[in-house]
């Protein structure tokens, strides 16, 4: 099992009925952390963070991090993340 891990916009919302109702993430963001999961096994990893997760991270946990990879994470045909993604971060276990 992998994880993956992006920063980014997203609308929650409620989709149902009166009867059933669940809760719905609709943003481009989602699918590329989505896409970094799937990408977890590729490189036998457990999580990889995107840059815009390890720019928020502190130092120390900077240092627990080594980068994989440059990736370019298309989610459909309007929306792919380029300059976002100059390095991709693993966790390293300690």
């Amino acid at each position: 099992m992998g994880f993956g891990l992006h920063l980014g916009w997203s609308i929650e919302g409620a989709l149902g009925s009166a009867f059933k109702i669940d809760a719905s993430y609709l943003s481009p963001n989602v699918n590329v952390a989505s896409k970094l999961e799937e990408k977890t096994k590729d490189y036998g990893v457990g999580l990889i963070l995107s840059q815009e997760i390890y720019e928020y991270m502190s130092e120390s946990a900077k240092r627990n991090c080594r980068p994989i990879d440059s990736l370019l994470i298309k989610v459909n045909d309007n929306f792919a993340l380029r300059s976002n993604f100059t390095n991709n971060f693993a966790l390293i276990k300690n």
